[in-house]
């Protein structure tokens, strides 16, 4: 598929059409699984194979464990979390961390900042600032250059 792909609008129009395919809610769990998974490699040097959807918390973290890095987790994720209370209870939020799996910390966190996810969603403005950025960093040029019917070869000097 890249060698049709000849301008920056290929791309957008690409990635645009792969993308709706998947609803909302799809898109949001997994990209705040991803974000969960990141931190939770980042913060408790987890293995990232250990971590899926089904996997109790309890199985990864001991409450002390849990307890003392949920600080740093909050603000590597980058999205309000549930609070953890008390290595004594073991609660994370309404529910023990015991019986917490990661989907259901996902699901939390996506009630909890329905808000600032909605603004993320890959709406067309999103997508295309994205394939901007892309093109930006990996070509090194100028962001003013890069229109839909810029050409990577032609116009911006790729090889």
């Amino acid at each position: 598929d890249a060698e049709r792909l000849v301008t920056a609008g290929d791309v957008y129009d690409y990635v645009r059409a792969r993308l709706g395919d998947k609803t909302e809610s799809e898109c949001l769990s997994q990209k705040v699984f991803y974000k969960l998974r990141r931190a939770l490699i980042a913060n408790y040097r987890i293995d990232r194979n250990l971590i899926s959807p089904d996997t109790n918390l309890n199985d990864l973290l001991t409450y002390k464990e849990i307890e003392e890095g949920w600080p740093f987790l909050q603000m590597f994720i980058d999205l309000e979390t549930p609070d953890f209370i008390g290595a004594q209870r073991g609660w994370i939020g309404f529910k023990p961390a015991q019986v917490l799996t990661i989907r259901e910390i996902v699901g939390r966190l996506i009630g909890l900042n329905a808000t600032k996810l909605a603004i993320e969603v890959n709406s067309d403005e999103n997508i295309w600032q994205r394939v901007v950025d892309v093109t930006v960093r990996q070509l090194n040029v100028n962001r003013e250059d890069v229109q839909k019917h810029t050409s990577f070869a032609r116009d911006l000097g790729m090889d």
